[in-house]
């Protein structure tokens, strides 16, 4: 597939009360010509008299050519700012080309682009030992393309397609940060993240009413980790994600349990005292760290699903010239 875009971006700054208001105001347009040629699967090569046998064409084109944002930012103080934005996007319908690359005997009707709004409103604060920020957010998405499945007949597994579900929408709440204690130093530095989010239809399609979550969307996600920095040679980190459940149908009745996956490494290299070059940097990763089995993908409408991957050991020399 070939994708021709275009983006025209126009935007202004302007300073009020004092400089402690600052406000960004534009606009961006957007076209993408999209184009798929050739052999796209195995009905184009069979030879019969059904249509559609042979190399194919097909073409599509998606614009938007007004795209409004809008942000602002009021500093309370010298640590401390309230910020607000606003802004519609656009963009290429998902899995276009699983979509178009099927060969069919029928003109399939092209697929809409995706729209969202989206809005954000919230708190930062930036102090000697420590960095937080506090945001609600509300995305309105119209014509999104959601993956639903079918169990194909050969195979007796499941395979994805993608369906116009309408409007849907998403709200929550995000809170992040940075501690860096003095008491070590600086050199140990502790992160953050936690979010909860509910998606969930507004039109509703087929038999999916309105208010349905939406698959493979957990309302919570955390991060954390910390950070060892005792020279400029080494880094060394440890963090952990946890998942909230989920579910693999709107419906809300096939459920992926809540799992927490832990990751490390070990990154040596730079201004060093012990002869390596500086020029070289040596890195050590595990993943998954305690080797959790869980499944950490779900096929939408199935109770079919993918296991996340086991622990892995990874090094990577690095040498710039």
């Amino acid at each position: 597939a070939v994708r021709d875009t275009t983006q025209l971006y126009v935007k202004d700054n302007f300073s009020m009360m004092d400089d402690n208001l600052m406000l960004e105001v534009g606009f961006k347009s957007l076209s993408i010509d999209y184009s798929l040629d050739g052999y796209r699967d195995y009905a184009d090569y069979e030879i019969d008299s059904q249509p559609g046998y042979g190399p194919q064409s097909v073409e599509a084109e998606y614009s938007d050519n007004f795209l409004p944002m809008v942000g602002a930012v009021y500093r309370l103080n010298d640590s401390d700012q309230i910020f607000a934005s606003f802004a519609q996007n656009y963009a290429l319908p998902a899995g276009t080309d699983d979509i178009f690359d099927n060969a069919v005997g029928f003109d399939a009707p092209d697929p809409k682009g995706e729209e969202a709004d989206n809005y954000e409103f919230g708190f930062r604060t930036n102090r000697e030992t420590y960095n937080g920020a506090i945001a609600l957010f509300y995305t309105r998405f119209d014509n999104r393309l959601i993956a639903s499945s079918v169990m194909n007949p050969a195979t007796g597994q499941p395979e994805a397609f993608y369906v116009n579900a309408g409007a849907s929408k998403a709200y929550g709440v995000e809170l992040s940060g940075v501690f860096q204690p003095e008491v070590f130093d600086r050199e140990l530095y502790f992160n953050a993240n936690l979010s909860y989010k509910k998606a969930e239809l507004v039109d509703g399609f087929g038999s999916n009413p309105a208010g349905s979550q939406l698959p493979d969307s957990p309302e919570w996600l955390m991060t954390g980790g910390v950070t060892y920095e005792p020279t400029e040679w080494l880094v060394a980190n440890f963090s952990a994600k946890y998942t909230g459940k989920r579910y693999t149908d709107f419906a809300e009745s096939i459920e992926l349990d809540s799992y927490l996956v832990a990751q490390a490494y070990v990154d040596i290299g730079g201004p060093n005292n012990f002869g390596m070059p500086e020029n070289m940097r040596l890195r050590f990763n595990i993943d998954n760290v305690f080797d959790k089995e869980v499944m950490s993908f779900g096929f939408t409408g199935s109770t079919f699903g993918r296991p996340l991957s086991p622990r892995t050991f990874q090094a990577t020399l690095t040498v710039d010239f």
